[in-house]
């Protein structure tokens, strides 16, 4: 009996042990596991969507990058889309379905996906179905590792913030649309937050002492769309279709702006419109356009993370009722006016070389 209570004893006092310290283990396990959620598919909203907005360390805007002469040197060698050049001229690699590699990925207008598993984040982009890996269990960026396209990036949380530090990126790809090079020096360093349920945050740095004279700052923002999937993205299809719009616009290196229209001015479709754009992924927003007689025109998506807005100059209709118009940023719409005056098709290119159509008549 004596012998019985003993046992009894001292299994109790196991169980209570075992107990104390499968409650810390939960405890160090839960705070362990203690992150920020960014799961969900986001969608860029940023005031200058297709560029940049640099800024030095101190948050001054740079108009001009501080290029070292080694930076000055791939600069000028670099040909984007825009007042000189059209995707049949320039460099850019995205024009060649290369990766567009990091942080160029965000001037693109495509969702993105995050996902977080055990030790990862991952991004899925719709733009080219590119996936980036952010490992967050611990490790160090690789020794001696081959120059990728997309990098090696590593990343930490900080209570809400992943903090993400990448390196081992070649020099193949440019910083922006623009043409800003960089080597493979590079080290960029993002802070990733979600500032409330539905809109998160990208504060973005850019480290590279052989192309810059200083450190580059700044700042990414997306918009939640809860139901949205990534959709199938296959840059070769959509190139071949820009491309016959840059031959329809006219010879390499001539704009949509300077094709010749004939005796026809913008007075032909001067007035209000009302339509809607595809977007090269599939959705479609409602749109309105109001073109004057002075050759200007505006055309406003009403996308739902943010009006999108396109200042045309340069707006001419030929006798056959072709449209064309240009933007000081570089992009190009060509449209085809009906034969009654009232309705109005065609493409918005950007100057990424993202394609849009648009389909228009007056109310």
């Amino acid at each position: 009996m004596r012998i019985q209570r003993i046992v009894s004893l001292a299994c109790a006092a196991l169980i209570t042990f075992s107990s104390v310290l499968l409650a810390q283990t939960r405890t160090g396990s839960e705070k362990a596991a203690h992150t920020g959620d960014l799961t969900g598919v986001w969608y860029p909203s940023s005031v200058n969507t297709f560029n940049f907005i640099w800024t030095d360390p101190q948050g001054q805007r740079l108009d001009i990058l501080p290029l070292t002469s080694w930076g000055e040197e791939k600069f000028r060698a670099n040909h984007p889309i825009g007042d000189e050049y059209t995707a049949l001229t320039s460099n850019d690699p995205n024009f060649s379905c290369l990766p567009p590699g990091l942080p160029n990925i965000y001037t693109h207008a495509y969702p993105v996906e995050i996902l977080q598993v055990a030790g990862r984040a991952i991004m899925f982009f719709e733009y080219g179905h590119f996936v980036r890996q952010i490992f967050t269990d611990g490790r160090d960026h690789p020794k001696d590792a081959n120059p990728t396209w997309m990098g090696d990036s590593i990343g930490r949380w900080e209570g809400n913030t992943l903090v993400v530090d990448s390196t081992g990126f070649n020099d193949k790809t440019w910083l922006d649309v623009s043409g800003h090079p960089h080597s493979e020096a590079l080290h960029m360093v993002e802070r990733m937050r979600r500032v409330d349920h539905d809109t998160l945050m990208i504060d973005i740095t850019i480290d590279d002492s052989q192309a810059y004279a200083m450190p580059l700052k700044t700042q990414r923002k997306y918009i939640l769309k809860p139901g949205w999937n990534i959709m199938e993205f296959i840059c070769e299809d959509n190139q071949v279709g820009f491309n016959d719009f840059e031959k329809k616009v006219g010879a390499p290196g001539t704009k949509a702006s300077e094709v010749t229209v004939g005796p026809r001015t913008s007075h032909a479709i001067a007035g209000d419109w009302k339509g809607t754009i595809a977007l090269a992924d599939g959705r479609s927003f409602p749109a309105t356009a109001i073109f004057s007689a002075a050759s200007t025109g505006t055309i406003t998506v009403a996308d739902p993370s943010g009006p999108l807005t396109y200042q045309f100059q340069n707006l001419a209709v030929s006798a056959s009722g072709a449209v064309t118009a240009s933007t000081l940023e570089g992009t190009n719409f060509l449209g085809k006016l009906s034969q009654d005056g009232k309705q109005i098709s065609g493409d918005i290119i950007l100057a990424n070389g993202t394609g849009h159509k648009i389909s228009m008549s007056r109310p």
